[in-house]
């Protein structure tokens, strides 16, 4: 049984020592529109209906994973080329490589967004390397070429990243971002070229090879790398040990509603920790269970049970509030039903 949680992520590959060298890249949160909330309600409200057809999708298309990106609430800003052409990325440990969209696109979903411009840049380099991925809702074409990265002032020379020359589908469109900056594992990424976190570990870039994700409702969201800023929480950090090198996978020993085992994890459940999606996600037959229990309350979602992740023998609890999406008149809740794609 697999689950994408989008909660805070520590990541580390070593031990955690107290660094006055951390460096932060601010993350600003996107606020959207009426018209914008009202296609994610209309959006969970399909995928959860889909629980309960015939016809469900049966495994991941490509189109949650990228709808999730363009409802995304956080984005902050990389460097690209000699001097730097800073853009509006999405920090995610859910993919592990770095694309960003050219200038030499021309589609629609480009003119909309800032796009990065290799004549403007005095270290480009061309690799060529095609790529091409189809998704349920669109595609998106380009190359593997190598460029200078500058990310919270650490400047990465012939780092590999995507150049998007080419950007079909409405979900691009609609996207508020410029790119994507993976941060999962090397066994993720394309022709095997090292992640942008990679890179700044095999150049010993940091005090401490980890990064650190804080959100907030205000303006002191945050991606931290080489430290922890333990400004930003009170107690003690819970580690968990990541069980497979693809996806940050950790175990949940239980899920809980209110107090009470829905009994989902006898044997512990998988979880990708992923900051690019923007709801929680679980298979679909989890799911409805997850639904028929939650007594939805619309008229007063302070009353709603907290949800509560029994991890490493500690619980969890997210509020029920936080978990539900207002839409015209009524709500859902923010959870989707997703099959994980091997090899989670």
């Amino acid at each position: 049984m697999n689950f994408f949680l989008n909660i805070l992520c520590v990541a580390a590959y070593q031990e955690v020592l107290h660094s006055n060298h951390i460096v932060t890249i601010p993350l600003r949160k996107i606020v959207q529109t009426t018209e914008e909330k009202q296609e994610i309600y209309a959006f969970l409200m399909n995928f959860q209906s889909s629980m309960f057809s015939s016809n469900m999708l049966e495994t991941m298309n490509g189109k949650l994973r990228l709808k999730n990106f363009s409802n995304s609430q956080y984005v902050g800003r990389v460097g690209v080329g000699t001097p730097p052409q800073y853009l509006d990325v999405i920090f995610d440990t859910g993919s592990a490589n770095f694309w960003i969209n050219s200038k030499l696109c021309n589609d629609l979903a480009c003119e909309t967004h800032d796009a990065y411009d290799s004549l403007l840049s005095n270290s480009y380099e061309k690799l060529g390397y095609v790529i091409s991925v189809e998704f349920g809702t669109g595609e998106i074409r380009g190359e593997i070429n190598y460029e200078t990265i500058t990310v919270a002032g650490i400047s990465l020379q012939r780092q590999s990243f995507g150049e998007i020359t080419d950007e079909i589908g409405e979900v691009f469109v609609q996207g508020k971002f410029s790119g994507i900056l993976g941060l999962a594992f090397p066994t993720m990424a394309a022709f095997n070229f090292d992640p942008i976190f990679d890179s700044m570990m095999s150049h010993h870039s940091l005090d401490n090879n980890l990064f650190t994700f804080y959100y907030s409702e205000n303006e002191s969201s945050e991606v931290a790398f080489g430290g922890i800023d333990y400004s930003k929480f009170e107690g003690e950090i819970l580690w968990n040990e990541v069980i497979e090198e693809y996806y940050w996978v950790i175990i949940i020993d239980d899920i809980k509603i209110g107090g009470k085992s829905l009994g989902l994890c006898p044997n512990g459940c998988k979880a990708a920790v992923d900051t690019g999606t923007s709801f929680l996600t679980a298979p679909p037959e989890e799911m409805k269970v997850l639904a028929k229990e939650f007594d939805l309350n619309c008229e007063n979602t302070d009353l709603l049970p907290n949800l509560v992740f029994q991890i490493n023998g500690k619980d969890f609890s997210v509020s029920g509030k936080d978990i539900v999406f207002k839409g015209p008149n009524t709500c859902t809740l923010a959870i989707m039903p997703l099959k994980v794609p091997k090899p989670l």
